[in-house]
């Protein structure tokens, strides 16, 4: 009787041990409801360096960017200023996931892809003789007021040389021209859908090339020239420097359009910018 007493508290031991077992490896794996949508990811408090390093693992070893950015992403606390992960550890945290917290894991990593797996030059082109160009701070989130206080969806990338008309703006992405034309906060402005669902949006342009709504673009097209439009009705012009306000957003499951902060990207594409004549 005692030894069947013996082996029946060894089992249920076994069960209980095994249980914990899994209740601490999901706890680990745990991943907050609807990450994507809370400003701690939106702020995208990424280095540039850690972008770079990620894409260039991405093309050595055919991974997927976004999965590399979201498995080291969730597995830093959502503070990536080093990869902690590389190589075959990436998929085998992805699996970890996946196992544990699949949904909340897959909303992430659609959310990075749309951010950052179509991104590929910077939105203002470089004068190939000149030497005026942009400069840019983080401004998303700052307070700003027309027609009401709200808060800033993007970053302005402000001209060095106060001209309209003459930074030319290209498309960061491939993708379709969803919107275009005028909006009174915005002014003369490009929406473009991309690849991967992501809504890359530019505005005050002083004027357009020759797009139209529902064309498909590759990235470094040509879409207009800086500017300085909007705030009042349709050719507004002169309330503000010349600078683009360059936006990204992603959809999630509560908002058809989720601003996330644009900073890190230009500071990544710092190091893909084309060349004009102008």
């Amino acid at each position: 009787m005692k030894k069947y007493y013996y082996v029946v508290m060894i089992f249920i031991f076994g069960i209980i041990c095994a249980e914990l077992t899994d209740y601490v490896i999901c706890s680990s794996y745990h991943i907050k409801e609807n990450l994507v949508e809370t400003m701690e990811f939106r702020n995208l408090n990424i280095k540039d360096s850690v972008l770079s390093e990620s894409k260039q693992i991405a093309e050595n070893r055919n991974y997927d960017f976004a999965k590399i950015l979201t498995v080291n992403y969730l597995g830093s606390d959502g503070h990536l200023n080093r990869l902690k992960f590389r190589g075959k550890n990436i998929k085998q945290e992805e699996k970890a996931y996946i196992q544990f917290c699949n949904d909340d894991y897959q909303k992430v990593s659609q959310g990075f892809a749309a951010i950052f797996n179509d991104l590929k030059y910077f939105p203002v082109a470089k004068s190939k003789v000149g030497s005026d160009w942009v400069g840019y701070d983080n401004s998303f989130g700052a307070d700003r007021n027309f027609n009401g206080a709200y808060k800033h969806e993007g970053c302005d990338i402000m001209a060095e040389k106060n001209v309209s008309g003459y930074y030319p703006i290209v498309s960061v992405t491939d993708g379709v021209i969803e919107n275009i034309g005028w909006l009174p906060k915005g002014g003369y402005r490009v929406g473009i859908r991309s690849n991967h669902d992501g809504y890359f949006y530019y505005a005050h342009l002083s004027s357009y090339t020759n797009i139209k709504k529902g064309d498909s673009i590759k990235a470094g097209t040509l879409l207009g020239y800086m500017g300085d439009t909007g705030y009042g009705e349709e050719g507004t012009k002169g309330k503000f420097d010349v600078h683009l306000h360059f936006g990204i957003y992603i959809q999630t499951e509560h908002y058809d359009e989720l601003s996330v902060n644009p900073f890190w990207v230009l500071k990544y594409l710092e190091n893909h910018v084309l060349y004009a004549d102008y």
